[in-house]
């Protein structure tokens, strides 16, 4: 037996006896992709004649079983057909669910961000390895830890928002869930986008990242920093952006210098679909694609998606000139083989149905679904105790673009999502430029045109999620006395106006009104937000402000249901309803768990993960500016002073970080830290008591912030230091136990060195960043330096 065949051997050894006995061709197809997109599954001989190292997985059939058939049969033609025996790598989205036909959706990770959760996040995640395990694809594309501070950036609904700590936190809890605990049944976990994504100049997708040397390291990074050390990530995808005039697939400095050398990443980096070909168009750094592809390599990119294109045989000239070592070839190919065999491929790389169906539509996972949907719904107005509404209501009235729409359940990345993509493109009559690549040309006939979703598409999603109601549906189920009346009345964009009359009657004479409002996630000209579905306006699409001021104008009891990626950042529904909730995507079972918020069987207990722009020209607007800097600034010294901020405007948001309101009410009491003076190396302990003095059940997220009162750099206004879920019966109290590391308040010097500085740290709990309900001082007694790759990333906190 060959010794890489020997899984008794270690796998260093298995390695480099399988490296020995490749040749040049063989460990090209190991560090390139293949993507194939038909009807029926290929040949694989006519498409990789010599193996291949990784598949983006065939994920689109009426049922599972040819999802399952096409693994196998690929896998059995690599193990039994290729010379080596080498099985495939396979690899799918799964932020919000495994991107596979009957595979379970969740909420958004932005709504997943929402409910402060890590516990629902690592239970989720656990399904979806379980899913992705058994139906044969070892590699989620997932998660995003981009920090995301400008909601024009159409990506933000796949993000946890603007918070590093917070990212951190649900970060670590995805990886640890996905890979699991023994890598062997587990699925590799894809941070991305290395680095610095979700700030783009403009907000426009793939642009310049306008981020300094300090951000990058200390904001940016962070969240794969703590995936990496605590939860042992094994795959890291490449920005499809530049910095500092670098495209970041082909810097050295950024994949190879901090991410291997300063942060200690000892896993494989793949590039995102298409990043490549951007060193040739738009970058321009490269002539061709040999070149694109030498310069990647070079800078440590091990695995070139979709497709061969910069990685391909014509790599063997580079070497010979002497351009490309062999040894950077190598490099590549050993740290794919080395997940290779630590996931256990080379003794089971097969699917397997039977055990797979176990996994799919599981009552379990559903109610899990729902939990997470429940959890995130954030309330964010609630004058005059309009929530929760009475069961004993006559008649409902629910409108708007939302109201009645199963696709508004999900967002980008997400199946449903792949859904209309698909069919959208099929409709419009793109085809496919190359063979399983694709690329959806937005092609709108005027400049802002979006269209409406075809309503086959909602036919197919509603058909392939048979459990999924729309909130018209739901209600119906739910409230079986009660008349509930739908009329669309608009559309999500666009200036047709044509059914707001008919809503407007149909609100006019109900009891309550259920006004739906905002985008739609996905790709193409059928989407407001999404990938490469940026925009110049925050506000709400189309004409639903019009549509929501003559609503008001009814006087009726109304409660504004907000759907969306973005935020809402609309200031005449903000100040003018009494009711507000933001929905965000809420997967599968949203509508059921709206249904439950909305009636007080369950209090709402989201908390925003991101800061609210009043506008656009407010961006970038979030909590943790640096002193000196936005809203936290306005009025501060100088020779002239405006509170206000802007002279036509207030900088303060529309909503702060952080804010969630409940049907009930907490109380923060008794804050306590067991030590006052305290050294870099230490742990604080913090305790306080939250009770819930209203009157209904409900779950507090307490948050931990903390300030450093004066710093040799200019530090934020305050840092999320950690937060905890608690669930408290009327009147019942728990106390809250954090425990802080140090080392989290270490920052980067003027020699970039991490540092934890002596001096006045001051701690404050409270229900949202501006909501500070208590505080006290502890006091560093001595400068240090430490390891930035073991630094505190976020505090842990118990309820007892």
């Amino acid at each position: 037996m060959e010794k890489y065949r020997n899984k008794d051997l270690p796998v260093e050894e298995r390695v480099e006896d399988l490296l020995d006995r490749m040749t040049f061709e063989e460990k090209i197809d190991q560090i390139t992709c293949l993507v194939t997109i038909a009807d029926d599954i290929p040949e694989f001989e006519n498409y990789i004649p010599n193996g291949i190292g990784n598949v983006g997985a065939f994920t689109v059939a009426d049922t599972v079983e040819p999802i399952v058939e096409y693994a196998d049969k690929l896998q059995k033609y690599l193990v039994n057909h290729t010379r080596l025996g080498i099985p495939a790598l396979i690899h799918c989205e799964a932020s919000a669910g495994a991107q596979f036909t009957e595979a379970d959706v969740f909420p958004s990770a932005i709504a997943q961000a929402s409910t402060f959760d890590t516990e629902v996040v690592g239970e989720m995640t656990d399904i979806i390895r379980k899913q992705m395990y058994y139906v044969g694809f070892r590699q989620a594309l997932s998660p995003v830890v981009d920090i995301t501070r400008d909601p024009r950036w159409g990506r933000i609904t796949e993000t946890y928002g603007e918070d590093a700590a917070l990212t951190s936190a649900m970060a670590s809890a995805f990886v640890k869930g996905i890979q699991g605990d023994e890598l062997k049944e587990g699925v590799l976990a894809t941070a991305k986008h290395f680095a610095g994504h979700g700030i783009t100049e403009g907000g426009l997708n793939m642009g310049r990242n306008i981020v300094s040397e300090r951000d990058m390291r200390e904001i940016h990074c962070k969240p794969f920093q703590c995936a990496i050390t605590e939860a042992g990530l094994k795959s890291v995808m490449n920005s499809y952006c530049s910095v500092n005039g670098e495209p970041v697939v082909g810097s050295k400095k950024m994949l190879t210098d901090i991410l291997r050398g300063e942060m200690g990443f000892q896993g494989f980096v793949v590039s995102d679909y298409l990043s490549l070909d951007r060193l040739v168009d738009p970058f321009a750094v490269a002539e061709n694609f040999e070149e694109a592809g030498i310069r990647a390599i070079q800078a440590g990119l091990d695995v070139e998606y979709p497709r061969s294109k910069g990685f391909s045989y014509k790599m063997k000239e580079s070497i010979e000139s002497g351009r490309l070592s062999m040894d950077i070839i190598d490099q590549a190919v050993r740290r794919v083989l080395t997940q290779k065999f630590e996931l256990g491929l080379f003794e089971n790389p097969y699917p397997d149905l039977e055990k797979l169906k176990k996994y799919l539509h599981l009552k379990s996972a559903d109610e899990l679904n729902e939990k997470i949907a429940a959890e995130s719904f954030t309330l964010l107005k609630n004058e005059n105790k309009t929530l929760p509404l009475s069961k004993k209501i006559k008649k409902i009235a629910v409108i708007g673009p939302h109201a009645d729409n199963i696709r508004s359940l999900f967002g980008t990345f997400s199946y449903p999502a792949v859904l209309d993509m698909t069919m959208s493109r099929e409709e419009d009559g793109q085809e496919f430029e190359e063979p399983g690549l694709i690329i959806y040309d937005v092609e709108q006939k005027y400049k802002g045109e979006i269209r409406e979703v075809s309503p086959r598409v909602n036919r197919k999603i509603q058909k392939e999620f048979p459990n999924s109601r729309t909130l018209c549906a739901a209600l119906k189920e739910y409230l079986p006395e009660a008349e509930v009346v739908y009329a669309q009345g608009i559309n999500c964009s666009g200036d047709n106006t044509g059914g707001m009359e008919e809503a407007l009657q149909v609100a006019a004479g109900a009891d309550v009104i259920l006004l739906t409002i905002g985008g739609k996630n996905g790709w193409g000209v059928t989407s407001t937000v999404g990938e490469g579905i940026d925009s110049t306006d925050i506000d709400l699409p189309g004409r639903q402000e019009e549509f929501a001021r003559r609503v008001y104008d009814l006087h009726k009891k109304t409660v504004v249901l907000h759907y969306d990626g973005r935020p809402l950042s609309n200031e005449f529904v903000a100040s003018h309803f009494d009711a507000i909730m933001e929905v965000w995507q809420p997967g599968e079972y949203g509508s059921q768990a709206l249904c439950k918020v909305l009636f007080g069987e369950q209090s709402p207990s989201g908390h925003l993960p991101v800061t609210v722009a009043r506008n656009v020209g407010q961006l970038p607007v979030y909590y943790g500016l640096p002193r000196g800097s936005g809203y936290v600034s306005a009025g501060h010294t100088g020779m002239i002073r405006n509170k206000n901020g802007y002279i036509n405007d207030t900088a303060e948001p529309l909503y702060y970080f952080g804010h969630g309101l409940s049907y009930t009410e907490f109380t923060y009491s008794d804050l306590q830290t067991d030590k006052k003076n305290i050294n870099p190396d230490d742990t604080v302990k913090v305790t306080f008591t939250v009770k819930n003095t209203g009157e209904y059940d409900g779950a507090e997220v307490a948050q931990l912030y903390f300030s450093d009162k004066v710093a040799s750099m200019v530090r934020p206004t305050k840092e999320l230091a950690g937060f905890v879920r608690i669930f408290l019966k009327k009147g019942e109290k728990k106390k809250v136990v954090f425990e802080i590391k140090v080392s989290q308040f270490a920052f980067l010097d003027e020699e970039m060195k991490w540092k934890v500085e002596k001096g006045e740290i001051e701690l404050l709990a409270g229900s949202s960043c501006e909501d500070i309900r208590l505080s006290d001082i502890v006091s560093i007694s001595e400068d240090d330096y430490i390891d930035g790759k073991t630094r505190g990333f976020y505090a842990k906190a118990v309820v007892c």
